[in-house]
């Protein structure tokens, strides 16, 4: 097998992977691991623009997750992180 034919079979792989975990995530724990990452970033990003709006989201998604409206809660703490200026994990 050449070195190029591995690369890629390596890349699709973990590709492949990475997209099944995702797949395997529920939106309960989309939520736990966005607030984290969340409240990890902030200390970092505080002084964006949005920062303050982005807080907010942050709260509201987190209400909505413990409220058990786990979809919505995840759609506000993505664009909270977006607002910040980060990439979401999930």
């Amino acid at each position: 097998m050449n070195a190029r034919t591995l690369i890629g079979a390596t890349v699709t792989a973990l590709f492949m992977s990475t997209a099944a975990f995702a797949a395997s995530t529920t939106p309960a724990q989309q939520c736990t691991a966005l607030e984290k990452q969340f409240d990890q970033e902030i200390v970092k990003h505080g002084t964006a623009a949005k920062a303050a709006q982005a807080k907010t989201l942050r709260m509201d998604g987190g209400k909505a997750c413990q409220a058990g409206k786990s979809d919505a809660g995840v759609k506000k703490l993505e664009q909270a992180l977006k607002d910040i200026g980060v990439k979401p994990a999930s």
